[in-house]
């Protein structure tokens, strides 16, 4: 018999050798930037050489105002991505509970889920005005409906026979919740979230080149707008870069330690 490390062992190697792939297409893209500016291959000014850009944006993180601004924005969209997850919860108790609920946000969530939060800012700029509210309302319709949507799918895609054996065996409502529902939630829940989350930042960052500067210095989106403006492309790509590293780390950190601490440890995916 294999112990518990043995039976790891395939899978943490599949889950090395992955990690090693990513770099490797991150550093040939990078390099293929790199040759592409250097040699003309494009015009140097549509497309900096990425040393040129990484330079800008260690510049701009530590001694400009980049640092700042992405604080802005990630604890603007901490906030909006919180309330938004805490709302899709209750609501989807609630629609557990009873039909008219479900039926009710099951229509909202297919007529506004498709709405992008960009068609809607006309709206929200004449019924909140121009300030950090219309900022979370932008972020919360852009997380709330694909959040209530995966969490409804996966409540019925729950077996009614799992629900009935932990009602013939006796479980408590807060037993059924965690060993039955929350088990079978637990894929779409995350796919929820991985979307919500970018769903939240895509929200934002159109939010603030619409609305401009929230607060003292503004956000990402602000600073990515101004290079715009300005014609400083370095600084427009420093913002993408930043943009795309928080999803790295979001996606390492928490989405994937929360995947392998569940949908992974509980058998539920083939890898």
């Amino acid at each position: 018999m294999k112990n518990g490390t043995e039976l790891l062992a395939p899978m943490r190697r599949i889950r090395s050798k992955k990690v090693v792939q990513y770099f490797l297409w991150v550093l040939v893209l990078l390099v293929l930037w790199e040759t592409a500016a250097r040699l003309g291959w494009v015009n140097a000014y549509i497309l900096p050489p990425f040393t040129t850009v990484a330079a800008r944006l260690g510049h701009e993180l530590f001694s400009g105002k980049l640092g700042v601004q992405t604080l802005n924005s990630l604890w603007v969209v901490l906030q909006g991505f919180a309330i938004s997850f805490m709302a899709a919860v209750v609501i989807t108790a609630l629609c557990a509970a009873s039909r008219l609920v479900e039926s009710l946000f099951d229509t909202l969530s297919t007529i506004l889920n498709p709405l992008p939060a960009v068609a809607i800012m006309p709206l929200i700029i004449m019924w909140f005005g121009i300030d950090i509210t219309a900022m979370f309302v932008i972020i919360i319709h852009g997380v709330l409906w694909t959040m209530i949507r995966h969490l409804l799918d996966g409540l019925r895609a729950i077996p009614a026979a799992q629900i009935e054996f932990g009602r013939n065996i006796g479980l408590s409502p807060l037993k059924m919740f965690t060993g039955v529902i929350v088990f079978a939630l637990m894929p779409e829940l995350l796919a929820g979230l991985r979307t919500g989350w970018g769903r939240a930042w895509r929200a934002l960052i159109s939010a603030e080149m619409v609305f401009g500067m929230i607060g003292a210095l503004g956000g990402l989106g602000y600073y990515i707008y101004m290079g715009r403006v300005y014609a400083k492309i370095s600084d427009v790509l420093a913002g993408i870069i930043i943009i795309a590293l928080i999803g790295v780390v979001a996606e390492s950190l928490v989405f994937g330690q929360i995947e392998r601490l569940t949908v992974r440890k509980w058998g539920m995916t083939r890898e």
